[in-house]
């Protein structure tokens, strides 16, 4: 493959990219306005108030239909390397979210929340394990799919493949069944929360132990609330998700170790080689903005400087958001068909909704921070 040096993947990136930017800028500045102006049923604004399409869930929107329409399936080669920054955008921005938390705010998250989110993460895959028995599942696509609903889908997925031996397509019906999961979830979440009158805190913690992929998360929470703030859901549903993302290299070990004593073959796996190939870096990076925040270096709230932090969020993003979409391919998700798709959804909709009554039965309306 030919080397185009720094300067040639940066001049690659650039047209995909405008197009991400272009379609944000568009759907912020022109048709979330004019959805605003809508009157229905009474209501100014019923298209943004009451089905939630602000520009979150518009640039997920706009990204399928680029994909699948527009492009005929498949991302084009003079796009495709500016789409690929997809991942960048999201990671940078989750990193960006620790400027909402202090460090003492987050010791108020709790243990007793953290060993809920831990809960979930390691019932979904034990559940997930018990029906792969049950129904004659292969492992390798049960493993797979246990790291995909279980903590936090399309890296779990990557991560656990290689250690059990997953075939492509074994991923590629694990992240499709993910995903079509997570876009339902995504559209009902934020009319689910209305209308049971949960609270930002409530439904941060829903989303975030619920939904399966930290995109998703991401864009559920912003569509229920799209104010970036401290006390918010994507403040909540981040903090949540994040917790859920640093246990990828235990639950990767866990699986690996499970698929190859059910093979039969003795391997020696060393859980330090696993936490330092597997470890998310960017949660490093949360981490570091928060202590930032907690040595008062980006200002008291309300400042300039969090006031701009903010509005870049936002930008990034969106962005990222329209290339979440742009991967979002209708053909594969019809493909994760058989018994890997009723694994996977019936692990996810019993995670989805054992959290929602958890959350509404012991969850505060009030948070700590």
């Amino acid at each position: 493959m030919e080397d185009k040096g720094l300067l040639g993947k940066i001049i690659a990136i650039i047209p995909g990219l405008a197009l991400m930017v272009g379609t944000l800028a568009v759907l912020r500045m022109y048709v979330v306005p004019w959805l605003g102006g809508i009157t229905l049923f009474g209501i100014k604004g019923w298209p943004v108030q009451v089905l939630s399409l602000n520009y979150i869930l518009l640039s997920i929107i706009a990204g399928m239909l680029f994909r699948n329409l527009l492009f005929g399936g498949k991302i084009p080669g003079w796009a495709d390397a500016g789409f690929r920054t997809t991942r960048l955008f999201i990671k940078t921005g989750v990193i960006m979210l620790g400027s909402l938390y202090t460090l003492q705010s987050l010791l108020k998250l709790g243990i007793s929340a953290a060993l809920l989110i831990m809960a979930f993460v390691f019932g979904t895959v034990f559940l997930i394990m018990w029906l792969s028995k049950l129904w004659k599942v292969d492992r390798s696509v049960a493993a797979v799919m246990a790291a995909a609903c279980g903590v936090c889908g399309v890296s779990a997925a990557v991560a656990a493949a290689p250690g059990v031996r997953a075939r492509p397509v074994d991923l590629a019906l694990a992240i499709a069944t993910i995903l079509g999961f997570g876009i339902v979830t995504m559209f009902i979440s934020p009319f689910i929360g209305k209308a049971l009158n949960l609270s930002d805190l409530q439904y941060g913690a829903w989303v975030g132990t619920g939904i399966l992929n930290s995109g998703q998360v991401l864009a559920t929470c912003l569509a229920f609330n799209p104010v970036i703030a401290p006390g918010t859901a994507v403040a909540y549903g981040e903090v949540w998700n994040v917790v859920r993302v640093i246990s990828i290299p235990f639950v990767v070990f866990a699986i690996t170790v499970w698929y190859w004593k059910g093979e039969g073959e003795a391997e020696r796996i060393s859980l330090k080689e696993i936490l330092i190939s597997k470890f998310p870096i960017f949660v490093l990076g949360f981490f570091g903005m928060t202590a930032l925040s907690s040595l008062g270096m980006l200002g008291a709230e309300g400042s300039e400087t969090l006031h701009f932090l903010r509005d870049c969020m936002q930008w990034i993003f969106g962005i990222g958001l329209v290339g979440q979409g742009a991967y979002i391919d209708f053909r594969e998700i019809k493909a994760a068909g058989g018994k890997p798709l009723r694994l996977g959804l019936t692990a996810g909709m019993a995670k989805y909704v054992l959290a929602l009554i958890v959350i509404m039965l012991f969850m505060p309306k009030t948070g700590a921070f």
